[in-house]
């Protein structure tokens, strides 16, 4: 079990994964549920691109590799730093480069990530309905909740200042009330993310 912090009543405990038979399954506190589905809705928010006003045209290379979703018009790289890590350029040395694989990848790897945050968060909802805050994830949802964590794990990096994983995040009792409960989430998120790793694995 892994405390996540103190909500003035008492410590809010996690507890690890667990297989039982092909499924993984855990417990969350009912806010533990509220405050990662919390961070979901801001992770899809960031993911999802305002539509434009006017529709663009097809590209016709898409049109004849049949991707008509795709338009001619590069989307242009995020403003939000949060996005930006999640969406990073293709090449860094390259503008022409990662104009181009920007232009091929980007809906795509938003509805990916998008994917992935609404199978956490059907997850976190179902443990709302049960009483223990019991959590079952299928073989086929695993992967979709390891990447969600980790897209989690990326954002609050962003609000902490972690540029890479081997950084050392920032010790809580250095921060500021706000920052200090996103420091303490990043270090649950990646404990539990570690944990379900290790449970897919078998060990």
């Amino acid at each position: 079990m892994w405390a996540v912090g103190n909500d003035g009543t008492g410590q809010l405990v996690a507890h690890a994964f667990a297989r039982v038979g092909d499924r993984l399954t855990t417990q969350l506190e009912p806010v533990e549920q509220i405050l990662l589905g919390q961070l979901i809705d801001e992770l899809s928010q960031v993911l999802r691109r305002p539509e434009d006003a006017d529709t663009p045209a097809v590209d016709p290379l898409a049109r004849e590799l049949g991707l008509e979703g795709l338009t001619g018009i590069a989307p242009e790289p995020p403003d939000n730093p949060i996005a930006a890590r999640l969406l990073p350029d293709g090449y860094r040395d390259d503008p022409i480069a990662a104009t181009e694989f920007r232009r091929y990848t980007d809906d795509s790897l938003r509805a990916s990530k998008l994917a992935d945050a609404e199978v956490m968060k059907a997850g976190l909802e179902a443990a709302a309905d049960d009483p223990s805050g019991r959590i079952e994830i299928e073989p086929a949802e695993a992967d979709h909740w390891v990447r969600a964590m980790n897209d989690l794990r990326l954002a609050l990096g962003v609000e902490l200042g972690i540029t890479n994983e081997s950084q050392i995040p920032p010790d809580p009792a250095d921060l500021d009330e706000q920052l200090a409960g996103r420091a303490m989430l990043y270090d649950f998120l990646t404990w539990w993310q570690d944990g379900l790793v290790v449970a897919l694995m078998g060990e």
